[in-house]
């Protein structure tokens, strides 16, 4: 009795944590990648905002004068490559242009208005 009972817990427990451990396919992480462009964008807005808090930082004391100046030029550095990335792949008010649309978008089958980065109207479900 207790074996078929550990037998059954088992089966139940592997059933449970499959998709833990599963591997995810191609066609899945294919799906939901982001465009060379759209990455660039978006870590070029981070870089912007670190640079922001870092000013920040210094200014309310948390952050030294040395310090403050070595993660400022490191973060300008970075955001010159990412802008030099971004107007070897596309002109780069083509793609801020390309994003306020997405942004400022509605759904075409509902008209609701849709959530920036998303492929899928939330109301509806229909691709965007």
């Amino acid at each position: 009795m207790w074996i078929s009972c550990l037998i059954l817990v088992l089966a139940a427990g592997g059933y449970v944590l499959w998709p833990l451990f599963a591997k995810k396919t191609d066609e899945c992480a294919a799906s939901l990648a982001e465009t060379d462009a759209d990455y660039l964008v978006a870590r070029k807005t981070a870089i912007y905002r670190n640079i922001k808090e870092l000013e920040f930082e210094r200014k309310m004391g948390r952050l030294s004068e040395a310090d403050f100046r070595r993660l400022e030029t490191e973060y300008k550095d970075e955001a010159a490559e990412i802008l030099q990335k971004l107007d070897m792949t596309k002109d780069s008010t083509t793609i801020e242009n390309q994003q306020s649309k997405i942004e400022n978008s509605t759904c075409s089958a509902c008209g609701a208005a849709s959530i920036p980065g998303k492929k899928f109207c939330a109301d509806c479900g229909a691709r965007l």
